[in-house]
């Protein structure tokens, strides 16, 4: 994509804008109004100015949203990988993706829930059961949220309990035996003090047959709860006390191999034992010769303060989260028992934020101070299967481990603030800016008894860095209901340690950057019955973190390293229209060139496109709905779901290729809103389009020999009652 492409753009929409404004009607009603928090202040969507997309309760209900899945597939520039597994599925925003899953770095797209961050990875692995808002920011958000992110932040709001008794439920069941049942209440406790409860159960059987084990496998199991507490201490005093609880227990991560490397020795093994190959990696059946297991436990406590002293307002949050997670897989996915390897990982994570605003006049001030520290171990481990110890010659080496202990701990601390300067009721401009500081530090052990790691060794480290990352944010309006903006941000992500199995050398990488220019406009037209948002924006994205295979031992076992500089630019646009009463209309459409513009792979080969980009994500979709008699209303919706071409590895090669797919969504609902009753009949993927989200190389370790895929989930269908009281 060409910059001059992106402009002519920029300037057509204006051009369209500026029409529409001048025609604008008199109809009244028009689209949702949608509050968000995107700058920790409570304003209207279309006055922030900076590029969000919001969904709301409502919203996700009538989308049939349920997961970060369902809100990337439909939000401009977002990817989640779903790579089958609560750890290491990456998020990308723009282009811009972590390096790992793990807790030794930090992520590139930052998770928040109630303004406090969960990590990444198994972490961030959240149902969005009970959620009142949930918004993508894109960019680097490097001055108001805590853990500074170079890609953006998927902020989730929860619902707060209610002033008068509420309570809903809901029942789904599908297809692969797929349910979901959630149910939530919430009311007053007294004058001063209100309560809310809610909990959903998901589970769905495998979508693929495993022939050696005669089952079915990639299974899903999990389930959430969540309680909330507000409290009125006085006039201007409140405290919000929230507790969440999640757990998962499934059978994920059962591969598709997509080529054997007749080379290796284990595609030769099954010959020789006469086994059968995976012929077909698009046909959902697979080989293991035993059961895969991912279980979590997570839970956490956050406490919001605020009260007004004066003409100041006062924030403070105060956070703990801890979460347990355990994973076995067989590695070589095949029937012949050869390894075995698993990622288990113990985190802990505290965080404190006091904010302060105040006005003076013209200006409005926010000042802040932030202090976050986590400890976590990760024990990754390989395991020697009986037929691997039989060729050794030695039985007794069956179930011996091969692994790593790695402690780690990370503190940071930082000091944040902003001031908006409101020139004239038209234009304001707002400067902003945050300095941290990340200390961490590492005791890494690693056993390999047999030598296939590198060696057993240990190591101790430690590390400190420390960033200033400024903003500078211009809005002016157009019209009252047409504004456009300009910004330019800096994220900064820190250094860290490699905390997985592989030789200690190289254990420490440096930090990376990113520089955010951008130009966007919103509009809010016909009495809100039309709004069109448009983003601009380069982006300079420079010593990036990328993990690589370790050359020097003969599994797979990435490091991380500071490798290269890279740039994203591209153009977002959504669209929303209620030309009726009864009728709703979306699109969304991204086009993205996000590539390398120097650094190398171990193997010499130059970088060039960055993973999990596509070249475009488009959505559009469609709702209209009837009156039905003394029934209610009757809606049918559709969604069309594109996305262009993408590589899912660093090296490009043309396994990796997802060429461009298109999903189809279909939902017919019948309700009555005044009785309090939804019954939808849905379908996702109705055309059972099959696409690759994953690709994991292992064709070039003698004991695996292949490449793997995963597969998006295929054409589900089924049926949802939702009543609210």
């Amino acid at each position: 994509m060409r910059q001059s492409m992106v402009l002519l753009g920029a300037l057509s929409l204006l051009g369209v804008v500026e029409t529409a404004h001048a025609q604008e009607s008199a109809d009244q009603g028009g689209l949702e109004e949608i509050i968000v928090t995107a700058r920790r202040q409570e304003e209207r969507l279309q006055d922030a100015p900076i590029s969000v997309t919001a969904f709301t309760a409502a919203g996700m209900e009538r989308l049939g949203i349920d997961n970060v899945a369902d809100v990337a597939r439909r939000t401009p520039g977002l990817q989640y990988g779903n790579f089958g597994d609560v750890k290491l599925s990456p998020t990308s925003l723009r282009g811009i993706i972590g390096s790992s899953g793990s807790a030794g770095s930090d992520p590139a797209v930052g998770y928040y829930v109630d303004e406090v961050f969960v990590g990444q990875g198994a972490g961030a692995n959240l149902d969005l059961y009970d959620i009142a808002r949930v918004e993508v920011l894109r960019g680097p958000q490097g001055t108001l949220f805590g853990r500074n992110t170079v890609g953006g932040v998927i902020s989730l709001t929860t619902q707060r309990p209610s002033d008068e008794f509420e309570a809903s439920a809901q029942a789904t069941y599908g297809n692969y035996d797929y349910s979901r049942i959630g149910a939530s209440i919430s009311g007053p406790l007294g004058d001063r003090a209100r309560a809310g409860l809610s909990a959903v159960f998901t589970s769905r059987d495998g979508t693929s047959d495993n022939v050696v084990l005669g089952r079915d496998v990639n299974t899903l199991g999990s389930y959430s709860i969540r309680a909330a507490l507000d409290l009125d201490i006085g006039d201007h005093s409140s405290l919000q006390l929230n507790a969440d609880y999640r757990g998962v227990d499934e059978e994920p991560l059962v591969f598709e191999t997509l080529r054997y490397n007749n080379a290796m020795l284990l595609p030769n093994l099954l010959d020789a034992y006469s086994l059968d190959r995976n012929t077909n990696p698009y046909d959902r059946v697979v080989y293991t010769d035993d059961v895969n297991t991912e279980q979590l436990d997570a839970w956490g406590l956050s406490a919001r303060f605020s009260t007004r002293i004066g003409g100041v307002d006062l924030t403070n949050i105060t956070s703990y989260r801890t979460h347990d997670y355990y994973s076995r897989v067989d590695t070589d996915r095949s029937a012949l028992r050869i390894a075995y390897d698993g990622d288990p990982e113990e985190i802990w994570r505290a965080s404190e934020e006091l904010r302060l605003n105040w006005n003076t006049g013209a200006f409005a001030w926010l000042a802040g101070v932030y202090y976050y520290v986590q400890d976590g171990a990760n024990q990754s481990f390989i395991e020697i299967g009986a037929d691997l110890a039989d060729l050794f010659g030695d039985p007794g080496l069956t179930g011996v481990l091969a692994g790593s202990d790695a402690q780690m701990t990370t503190t940071s601390a930082a000091a944040f603030g902003s001031v908006t300067w409101t020139a004239t009721d038209r234009f304001d401009i707002t400067l902003g800016g945050r300095y941290v500081r990340d200390d961490k530090e590492i005791d890494y052990v690693q056993s390999d008894p047999l030598g296939i790691l590198g060696g057993s060794g240990a190591i101790q480290g430690d590390d400190s860095w420390t960033q200033f990352t400024p903003s500078i944010n211009l809005r002016y309006r157009l019209q009252p209901d047409v504004l456009t903006y300009l910004t330019v941000s800096q994220g900064f992500k820190s250094g860290g340690f490699n905390d997985a199995l592989g030789d200690a050398n190289g254990i420490a990488f440096g930090p990376e950057t990113v520089t955010n220019y951008e130009f966007g406009l919103k509009s809010e037209l016909f009495d809100r019955r039309l709004i069109a948002n448009l983003a601009v924006f380069y982006m300079d994205w420079t010593d990036i973190q990328i993990a690589q295979d370790n050359p020097v031992t003969p599994v797979f076992d990435p490091i991380i390293l500071n490798a290269g500089a890279a740039h994203s630019q591209g153009i977002e646009l959504e669209v929303q229209a209620a030309p009726t009463d009864h009728l709703l209309l979306g699109a969304n459409l991204s086009l993205l060139e996000a590539e390398f513009d120097e650094g190398t792979l171990p193997s010499g080969q130059a970088l060039r496109r960055i993973p999990q980009a596509p070249e475009y994500t488009a959505a559009l979709n469609a709702e209209y709905t009837w009156p039905v008699a003394s029934w209610g209303e009757l809606s049918l919706s559709g969604e069309y779901i594109m996305r262009g071409e993408s590589f899912l590895t660093l090296d490009n090669i043309d396994d990796g290729r997802v060429d461009p797919y298109q999903l189809m969504n279909l939902r017919l609902t019948l309700a009555n809103p005044d009785q309090g009753w939804r019954l939808t009949l849905w379908g996702e993927n109705i055309t059972d389009e099959i696409y690759k989200t994953r690709m994991f190389d292992l064709s070039g370790q003698d004991l695996v020999g292949q490449r793997f895929i995963v597969l998006g989930d295929p054409s589900t269908y089924g049926l949802e009652l939702r009543v609210r009281y």
